[in-house]
């Protein structure tokens, strides 16, 4: 063994020893249950609420009702955001789910001659990085039941599963 698997079956091991230790051998006494307390404890929560509600009994403060009032209140600026730009709740506009059939995309074929991969799309011949024309879309990844096409903005990817029914 290594000198560092040493020093980590050492460590391991001391800190087996202390867990034993802590767990056994410090309190051997079993804990007792903490739902069930002592006098003395039910006597000091008792004061503690007895106070609590002579603090509330004249009302409450202007602060505390204002902050009570404002509760439900939409946030029309994030307190946490450190912009001074107005910030908006609103989602992103959604776009429709661009399919294979909508684009007009049929990948009906896969050939790989040493390292290189061709995709059969639409009846032609494609390598990972070709833009299929009319579309202006690129040709991302080929795999043998898919091809990935990245949109023609780049911000979409758009999995083409293989057509076997041609």
């Amino acid at each position: 063994m290594s000198k560092r698997e040493k020093i980590i079956l050492i460590i391991m091991a001391l800190t087996v020893i202390y867990g034993f230790y802590a767990l056994f051998l410090e309190n051997p006494t079993p804990r007792k249950n903490e739902l069930t307390a002592s006098g003395s404890t039910l006597d000091e929560f008792n004061k503690f609420i007895t106070k609590v509600a002579a603090l509330t009994k004249g009302g409450l403060s202007t602060e505390d009702s204002y902050i009570i009032e404002r509760i439900p209140v939409k946030w029309t600026k994030d307190p946490l955001l450190n912009t001074r730009q107005s910030f908006d709740f609103k989602p992103d506009e959604e776009k429709e789910d661009i399919t294979p059939e909508k684009l007009g995309i049929s990948y009906s074929g896969f050939m790989k001659m040493g390292k290189k991969s061709l995709a059969i799309i639409n009846g032609l011949e494609y390598e990972a990085g070709e833009e299929l024309p009319d579309s202006g879309h690129i040709v991302d990844q080929i795999y043998a039941n898919k091809v990935i096409i990245v949109t023609s903005d780049g911000r979409k990817k758009i999995s083409v599963p293989l057509d076997e029914t041609q």
